[in-house]
């Protein structure tokens, strides 16, 4: 492997490593949804039963929570946003490197194959050249010349 092509599978794992960790922040993000919205459901059922419902203390910290709870999951909405956002964009330049190393790897096995082509015809043409003496007059030809 060339030197650029081991650099670029170095960023190609580091980008999948980032990808990954988008996934997992997606899925923290939900879980953190999802304990706001039993939060929530548990508050809004205090509030329907019980005496307590009815004394106005309760009332205004129910709605102080239910309150502060909207904004958790607002703000919550706007992070999912932003990193799913940041995970489509990271999945984009995962595939231009992945391309980009496949095209890498292909020159690097093209010029391979070349030099070996142009090795083969070296010997080929060397070793039958040399046997049949016929450049012989074709070098004496030009020196004289």
């Amino acid at each position: 492997m060339s030197k650029s092509s081991t650099e670029i599978g170095r960023i190609l794992k580091l980008q999948r490593q980032i990808h990954q960790l988008s996934a997992w922040m997606l899925v923290n993000l939900d879980r953190q949804d999802e304990q706001l919205a039993e939060r929530q459901e548990r508050v809004l059922k205090a509030l329907s039963e019980g005496e307590l419902a009815l004394h106005d203390r309760f009332i205004r910290n129910a709605s102080q929570r239910l309150k502060s709870i909207a904004e958790e999951q607002a703000q919550l909405t706007a992070a999912r946003e932003k990193v799913e956002a940041e995970m489509a964009r990271q999945g984009r330049m995962l595939k231009v490197t992945e391309r980009r190393l496949q095209t890498v790897a292909r020159l690097e096995r093209q010029a391979v194959e070349n030099r070996r082509l142009t090795e083969l015809l070296e010997r080929h043409l060397g070793s039958g050249a040399q046997a049949s003496g016929k450049l012989e007059p074709l070098a004496s030809g030009s020196v004289d010349a």
